[in-house]
This record gives structure tokens, C-alpha cells and sequence, in this order.
């Protein structure tokens, strides 16, 4: 999102560049106007635009005086000047502000649109050098401040932050991506800078992936980074920016007082970041927070414990052991290491185990452990509420649910004792247990997690393995044995199933 505002007294011409410029096409997505030069600079402390087209003899204060002043609070907007008098003491003036480019009236919209073009590529240059300014100041490590000067890109950036005497680096997780990141370190930048405390407040920010952002705020005054209040502010002000459906956390580093030092305040964000574990999300933690680096699996009697529990249908007890658990790592702020969250992950495997041995009597199941969410979860609190609600899951079976188990375990018992008929269509199954084809089969994968035509194909592959061991059958006979009355086709599925032809398989086994 690029904005701009025009700065013009005569209104005919203000209106015209307007109403007639394509805005949209030149990639500008706000347009503001203002009559003059007093009006503009009161508007551009809450808007910062991005570019500004100002006239240059206004009354008042004229263009020259209003960018000269705007420049010390936005020194990174994009200047067009518009004049009807073609003088070298303005243009020389302009040129000293770093202006993009002047155009004479009458305005002519196709020289004022190339104009627009240049500025707004200016734009987008200075927020990859701004971003590239932080990757290389966070990579550098201790290099010498000459150094930095041979990189061009980061000249300005580092002659800026000099005068600042006092840094720190704060990375942003977000448990949803957020999409474009230009736009989002505009917003951050926008957000940090106008803080109204009464000194200037630099802002860079970095994409470390998708859903990790790393900030680089620092002033030259030190009473506004190490006042407690002004760090909730600026806090708030970021998290200002975050929907209602996203969630954040923000880790913040430790304070420093050179360029060179920042690599240490950027691994000290990192480790406040683990603080989300026992926080949890929308909150945010500085490095110094004491965290606890659990390196105890759970105990076997726990264990043991939580099965009997569990298979004597205690929900309440189950629960309380989940939520003790839980408030101990909570309470003595544990981070997510690998033994916490295999205390979660034996949890959930003993509680699958035991749904497997109430519902379907001991009958085989694919694993229905979520390791995927229970790895990737952030906060002991989501992981607690995972194995909670499994826990209620397996408690909560309805009459209807146990009809159906009763159903899926004597189809099962069915195809076990008919695997070897050929026509053991999904249709004859239904038959069986008397349902339609379409609501055995999501039932079936509701129940199993694998499709009823997988959970035969895996019983005839199983009983073929054991046939196959006996020399004296021939192929084809396995075959016929397992349900198949094509050879070759027989040949196909297996070696598919286990990676061998069924002559390959006989040899090795």
C-alpha cells in the first residue's frame, strides 16, 4: 500500500491531478489533498505518505519550507515538485531535498504519471534496503563500522542509527502467515514511528519466514527504551495491527549499545521467543524471563496410572492428571523441548491405545495420534487441550456410535474369514451389515482411518506373505488363495504393497 498527498492552493489544478491521474495503475493505493503547505504537514504527521507532490509557490509556507521540514519526520518519502516558474534557485533547492523529479506547469499527466512511476519504484527500493539493511547488520557479527560503509546499501541506514545509543531486536511468531510483508513492515514502521514520545523512534524489520518477523527498534534517547511503560506501548501498538482471528507473540531481546553488538540482542530474542511455551499466545516476553529446561520423561507409574484410569472410563481422573501435568510445566515455566513434548505424545499414544481396546475390542487400527499438530504446536496449553479433548472424544461414545462400532468390528471379523471370495465388493460387504456402499465406506474410514477396500487389500497381502513361505504352492494358487483371480494382477498389488514380486519375496524369505 503506497500513499501519496498533493499539496497544491490553486484547486482547479489540485482537483485535476486528482481526478485524471490512474492511481491505481501506478500502484498507489491512497490519495489525500490538501491546499496548503500548513495543512499538509499537520495531516502528514498521522498519514506518512509515501510520496508527496507539492507546489512550490504557495502562500503561507512555501514547498520548498514544508518538504525541507517534513524531511526531518519522514526522510524516506518520494518529493515531486510542480511549479509554473521555471527557476534554477528552486530546482537547485529541490535537488538538495533529494526530489524525484519537477514538473512545470501547465501540468502535463503523462510527464507527472512518469514522474509518479519513478517514485513509487523509489519506494519499493528503499523498503528492500530497509529489509536487507537488518539481514546484513544481523548477519555481520562484530565487523568494524568501515565495513559497513563499503556496503552502499547500508550506508544510510547505519549513518542514521549512529546517533542512537541504545538498540534491541524483537522477533514477532505468528501462528497464521501473514501474506505480504511489505505491507506488514509498512504498517509495524508506521505504528512504531508515530508513538508520541516527543523523540524519534527508528524501525527496521526482516522476514525470517512466513510466520517469523525480526525488529529492530532504537533511539538515541535512553529514557524511552528502558522505561517498562513505554515498551508496553510500543507492545500494544504492534499488536494493534493484528486480526481478531490472528494470534502473536513477541519476543524482545536485550538492549544494546553499538551496531556491532545487535547479533547478541537477536539471539537473545530468540531465547525470549521460547517463552511462548508456558505464556502462551497474544502476550510477550523479554530474554531476561526465567525458563526451565525439562530433561525428565514421565514416569513409568504415571503411566501405568493414566492406562487404568483410562480403560475404567475415570474421565475426571484422567483429566486431572493431564491438567497436573500441565500446571507444573506451566507454573515453573518449561519450554517446549523434545522430553515435554514426548510426555504429551506418550499421553495421546496411551489414550489411542485404550479408544482401540473399549471401541473395536483390540482389533487393529492405523495410529490415530496427531504428531503432526502435537510437533508443532507452540504452548503447552494447545497440547493440553489436544489430549483433553481426546480424552472426552473416547469418553463421550453415544448409543449410535457404539452401533456402529459393533458394525465395523463384524465386518471386520467378515473379511478376515472371506478374504479369499473374489467378489467381496464393497456392495457385499454392505450387505453384510446392512448399510448403503456410500455409508459403510466413510464410516469404515471414519472409524479405521484407511478405505474398506484398503483394510481387504492389507488382510490378502498379509495372508499371502504367510502362503508364499509354503514352497509348495504355486503362484498362481496364492492367488486364487487370496481373493485374485489374475496372476499377474496379484503380482502387481503385492509388489506395490511390499515392494517385491511374490517370487522376489518367496527367495528372501
Amino acid at each position: 500500500m503506497i500513499k501519496l498527498i498533493i499539496v497544491e492552493d490553486e484547486r482547479i489544478i489540485r482537483n485535476g491531478i486528482e481526478k485524471h491521474m490512474q492511481w491505481e495503475a501506478l500502484g498507489i493505493s491512497e490519495v489525500r489533498t490538501c491546499e496548503n503547505a500548513e495543512e499538509a504537514f499537520l495531516l502528514c504527521e498521522d498519514y506518512k505518505p509515501d510520496i508527496i507532490i507539492s507546489d512550490i509557490r504557495m502562500p503561507g509556507m512555501n514547498g520548498i519550507d514544508f518538504c525541507t521540514k517534513i524531511r526531518k519526520q519522514l526522510p524516506e518519502s518520494q518529493i515531486i515538485f510542480i511549479s509554473g516558474f521555471s527557476d534554477k534557485e528552486y530546482l537547485k533547492a529541490g535537488i538538495s531535498l533529494g526530489a524525484i523529479s519537477y514538473v512545470e506547469k501547465p501540468i502535463d499527466i503523462e510527464e507527472l504519471s512518469e514522474a509518479v512511476k519513478k517514485a513509487v519504484l523509489s519506494v519499493h527500493r528503499v523498503n528492500r534496503q530497509n529489509v536487507n539493511a537488518l539481514h546484513s547488520l544481523l548477519c555481520s557479527g562484530n565487523l568494524d563500522k568501515e565495513n559497513y560503509y563499503n556496503n552502499i546499501q547500508l550506508f544510510e541506514c547505519v549513518k542514521t542509527l549512529e546517533k542512537d545509543e541504545l538498540f534491541y531486536i524483537s522477533i514477532l511468531e505468528s501462528k497464521n502467515e501473514i501474506g505480504d510483508f511489505t505491507e506488514f513492515n509498512r504498517k509495524c514502521k508506521e505504528k512504531i514511528c508515530s508513538i508520541k514520545s516527543g523523540k524519534a523512534i527508528h524501525f527496521l524489520a526482516d522476514s525470517m519466514s512466513n510466520n517469523q518477523f525480526v525488529f529492530l527498534i532504537s533511539t538515541a534517547h535512553l529514557d524511552i527504551l528502558e522505561d517498562m511503560e513505554m515498551k508496553d506501548i510500543i507492545f500494544q501498538e504492534l499488536f494493534s495491527l493484528k486480526k481478531e482471528e490472528d494470534d502473536w507473540f513477541l519476543g524482545i531481546g536485550n538492549q544494546v549499545s553499538t551496531i556491532d553488538m545487535l547479533s547478541q540482542s537477536f539471539k537473545s530474542a530468540k531465547e525470549a521467543l521460547k517463552s511462548i511455551s508456558y505464556k502462551g499466545w497474544n502476550s510477550y516476553a523479554f530474554f531476561s524471563e526465567e525458563r526451565t529446561e525439562y530433561q525428565d520423561n514421565i514416569q513409568e507409574v504415571v503411566i501405568n496410572r493414566f492406562h487404568k484410569i483410562l480403560l475404567d472410563k475415570d474421565e475426571k481422573e484422567a483429566l486431572n492428571i493431564i491438567n497436573d501435568i500441565s500446571y507444573k510445566q506451566l507454573e515453573n515455566h518449561a519450554v517446549l523441548n523434545f522430553y515435554v513434548r514426548n510426555t504429551y505424545f506418550t499421553l495421546d499414544n496411551i489414550i489411542s491405545q485404550v479408544d482401540k481396546t473399549i471401541h473395536l475390542n483390540g482389533f487393529e487400527q492405523p495410529d490415530t495420534v496427531n504428531a503432526e499438530f502435537l510437533d508443532q504446536a507452540k504452548t503447552i496449553k494447545e497440547m493440553q487441550e489436544y489430549v483433553c479433548n481426546h480424552i472426552i472424544e473416547i469418553m463421550e461414545e453415544t448409543e449410535e456410535e457404539q452401533k456402529n462400532n459393533f458394525l465395523i468390528k463384524h465386518l471386520m471379523d467378515y473379511i478376515n474369514q472371506n478374504f479369499s471370495n473374489r467378489d467381496l465388493t464393497i456392495q457385499a460387504l454392505a450387505d453384510v451389515v446392512y448399510l448403503s456402499p456410500t455409508y459403510l465406506s466413510n464410516l469404515f474410514k471414519k472409524k479405521t482411518g484407511i478405505t474398506v477396500g484398503q483394510y481387504l487389500m492389507n488382510i490378502r497381502m498379509k495372508k499371502a506373505e504367510d502362503f508364499l513361505k509354503n514352497p509348495q504352492l504355486k503362484l498362481y494358487q496364492v492367488a486364487e488363495m487370496v481373493g485374485y483371480e489374475d496372476a499377474n494382477y496379484f503380482a502387481k498389488i503385492f509388489k506395490k504393497k511390499t515392494g517385491m514380486l511374490p517370487s522376489e519375496y518367496r527367495e528372501v524369505k
